[in-house]
């Protein structure tokens, strides 16, 4: 599943898109999965030796494989549906914010997602393929 940079420059810019936002869930799931309270920290969120943080380590890096395997493939039909997810999130985020279920530091997140949604749509439009 290694990517050249040959491979990557010859991406369109939709799939790099996509491609840096696969790196980003394996960089957040391997830190959650291995130092997930460093993690917590940063972020504001109170500390735990509960299985469930690391857990969600490795559905974000498992999650972060399809990412990176459509964006090697150029998939517009899986970056299409990672758009309407991505940009989907910060809605949920914020009601969980509002609820008092989440931390609003974690709108960061979201906004993260809902950018590389945008990022992916912009470019996508300009390639003719949404």
């Amino acid at each position: 599943m290694i990517i050249q940079t040959k491979q990557i420059n010859q991406m369109t810019h939709s799939a790099k898109s996509v491609l840096v936002f696969g790196v980003y869930l394996t960089l957040v799931g391997a830190t959650l999965l291995i130092i997930p309270n460093l993690f917590l920290t940063v972020i504001g969120v109170a500390n735990t030796s509960e299985v469930w943080i690391r857990l969600s380590g490795i559905l974000l890096m498992a999650l972060s494989v399809y990412y990176i395997v459509a964006a090697k493939h150029n998939l517009p039909v899986i970056f299409k549906v990672t758009v309407c997810i991505r940009c989907s999130i910060i809605f949920f985020f914020s009601g969980f914010v509002y609820l008092q279920m989440m931390e609003p530091v974690m709108l960061t997140f979201a906004a993260f997602d809902f950018l590389g949604g945008v990022w992916t749509y912009l470019a996508m439009k300009k390639e003719g393929s949404w």
